[in-house]
């Protein structure tokens, strides 16, 4: 068995054909740390939007990074263990992860930050820069750069719900709201399942918090 609760608060061209065009006209900050138009960044770069994530039906951002090329994702078990990125056949504590310009904290001994604690309603969009950036990022971001884009068009709140077999469940949602010069958002998610093997029953609950 395996009980997962995430919760995530803020403050606040290079892809696969299916969805490269419609982030060649974007604008991305990433690369460079400046807004600039997608198209003019050397650097290898994919952008992912919301309505890609609604179209993938993606229900974690693991999910949607093993879509990216030169990322491969290790798990240390099944449905809710701890997640490293490895981007280009390097170490996973060289690949930097930001949450809106923030660096994520590393979870556990392993030093890595964890991707699996991120709700996907938490996210607007995903800006992905493969090879060094070290330059701009320090020795962090030798094998690349993802940054996790929370910010939403307008306040409000977004709930989407799931269930498959072995009694599986997903319950992910998002609230944002501005409170004078102040945006608020939250996001949670709830998954469990009984698992494959009645063996091998698992529990596991987790929270993150974060400020911006």
């Amino acid at each position: 068995m395996i009980k997962k609760v995430s919760l995530l608060t803020a403050l606040s061209v290079t892809a696969f054909s299916g969805w490269a065009q419609d982030s060649a006209d974007s604008l991305v900050v990433t690369a460079n740390r400046f807004e600039q138009p997608a198209k003019t960044v050397l650097a290898p770069t994919s952008v992912v939007t919301r309505e890609d994530i609604e179209r993938w039906q993606a229900k974690s951002v693991v999910e949607i990074m093993s879509r990216l090329p030169g990322v491969d994702i290790a798990q240390s078990g099944g449905l809710g263990a701890t997640s490293s990125t490895f981007i280009r056949g390097t170490e996973s504590r060289h690949v930097l992860v930001l949450i809106d310009g923030v660096p994520l904290n590393s979870a556990g001994i392993s030093n890595v930050p964890d991707l699996s604690q991120i709700p996907t309603s938490l996210i607007q969009r995903i800006e992905y820069v493969r090879g060094p950036r070290s330059a701009l990022y320090g020795s962090d971001a030798i094998g690349g750069v993802i940054n996790i884009i929370t910010g939403r068009d307008k306040p409000g709140a977004e709930i989407s719900a799931g269930v498959g077999s072995k009694g599986y469940q997903t319950y992910d949602g998002a609230f944002q709201q501005v409170l004078n010069k102040t945006k608020i958002t939250m996001a949670g998610n709830y998954t469990y399942t009984r698992g494959f093997d009645i063996a091998a029953r698992m529990r596991r609950a987790s929270l993150t918090a974060m400020v911006l």
